[in-house]
């Protein structure tokens, strides 16, 4: 592990640890949050400094083109490794890189978020906004343009873009917050809006054809067929 203390004017601004990056199984809860495993040692390099807690840490490649950040679930790692959520594991190409450099980053509070969520099956949930709050309970910190993943007892995981947060900038804190939760038209939207409105075209049209013609409407849709009985 390769550890960085850097001053400016007496005061300590930066704390680095350089780890190999590996992601919990498959099928561990732990993959829907924003929380990782690290070291003790990292704990113990936070503790001898007098840095309080929360601990929360941006992580990054060594060329920096790839950048986010996490908060910490606990610090029972191996001593070279960090663990981190497979969406994290995926996003910043973890699988390309040797080494992961982990910096200590203190955050300010997040006042709101607006989310896109990646499925239209999102407003199949009665109350989706009260759901997408629960499920942000797993995470610590977000990061603007991160593409989360949350887990939905009635649907399963749906992923989310962090389409804005504020204050604007890099990343919030949002544990014990009055966090405002906003969520944008999930991607299809629009086009399954048009498509309902085709379907409803459809049978607006057949109905008129029928009345005219005293015969039942049939539409088939994905191998269900319905009959519509017109009454005059």
């Amino acid at each position: 592990m390769f550890f960085d203390l850097f001053r400016s004017e007496g005061i300590d601004i930066a704390l680095k640890w350089r780890l190999i990056p590996t992601k919990y199984p498959k099928n561990n809860d732990r993959n829907f949050g924003g929380k990782v495993i690290l070291p003790q040692r990292v704990l113990e390099d936070l503790s001898n400094l007098g840095v309080p807690a929360p601990f929360t840490f941006e992580v990054s490649h060594s060329n920096r083109i790839y950048v986010s950040h996490c908060g910490v679930l606990e610090f029972t790692g191996k001593d070279e490794e960090i663990v981190v959520p497979e969406w994290l594991f995926q996003q910043l190409e973890m699988d390309q890189c040797g080494l992961l450099t982990v910096a200590y980053k203190k955050l300010i509070p997040g006042k709101s978020i607006e989310l896109l969520p990646h499925s239209v099956d999102f407003l199949e949930i009665e109350d989706p906004k009260k759901e997408l709050e629960k499920s942000l309970v797993h995470y610590q910190v977000l990061t603007q343009g991160d593409e989360i993943l949350c887990n939905f007892k009635e649907l399963g995981p749906i992923r989310f873009t962090v389409n804005q947060i504020h204050p604007r900038f890099d990343a919030i804190y949002i544990v014990d917050v009055d966090l405002i939760v906003e969520f944008l038209p999930p991607i299809g939207y629009e086009e399954k809006l048009q498509k309902e409105k085709t379907v409803q075209q459809f049978i607006e049209c057949a109905a008129d054809d029928a009345i005219d013609n005293d015969v039942p409407i049939r539409m088939k849709e994905r191998g269900v067929c319905f009959d519509f009985t017109p009454h005059k």
